[in-house]
């Protein structure tokens, strides 16, 4: 299983997740997509749609204004 990281601070939506799902459709399943990101809007549509997807994704704050997505594709 591999893991891939993708940075898209500066990002907002709805280009935040449109970035993200590109990503995870280019990885296998059960394959990893790890996701900084300093949009707060993003955390709760990111999360939404990829649980929606079938796949596990959770969230983590690493600082102030600055989140952590992991997603693993199902």
């Amino acid at each position: 299983m591999a893991t891939r990281e993708i940075d898209i601070t500066g990002k907002v939506c709805p280009y935040c997740l449109f970035i993200v799902k590109r990503k995870v459709s280019e990885i296998a399943s059960g394959d990893t997509l790890v996701v900084k990101l300093d949009h707060p809007p993003a955390t709760e549509t990111i999360l939404f749609d990829m649980k929606r997807s079938g796949h596990k994704a959770t969230l983590e704050k690493l600082e102030p204004g600055l989140w952590k997505i992991t997603i693993v594709k199902k």
